[in-house]
């Protein structure tokens, strides 16, 4: 038998992954049940807050964000993560206020 270890869909390394089997129906699902890494999570967060001067995350970009990460309701999932994350409540996420922001992504998802 093959080793299939380096397939993070494949938990039991039986080389079997299929779409059904994990109830994935299409490749965004797909996405979305592979796990980030909360570096890479930080670094994908800060490019979308990088076009402006102030370097912060405004709703929109959050909203931009989780769509790229595959979100079904990337609306819904912005508005939760400023109010998870935007500890001084203006609106939008800082730097200081990131870290909060990637461990919520982290815990609860993209989905």
């Amino acid at each position: 038998m093959k080793n299939h270890q380096n397939n993070p869909l494949d938990s039991k390394n039986e080389g079997n992954t299929c779409f059904r089997s994990f109830g994935l129906t299409s490749y965004r699902r797909l996405k979305m049940s592979i796990s980030i890494p909360e570096e890479k999570l930080e670094d994908f967060f800060k490019r979308f807050g990088n076009d402006n001067e102030d370097r912060r995350l405004s709703k929109q970009e959050l909203k931009d964000a989780f769509d790229s990460l595959g979100s079904r309701f990337p609306a819904w999932r912005a508005k939760r993560a400023l109010q998870h994350a935007d500890a001084n409540g203006n609106g939008y996420i800082s730097d200081q206020e990131l870290d909060s922001l990637v461990k919520y992504a982290a815990k609860h998802g993209y989905d």
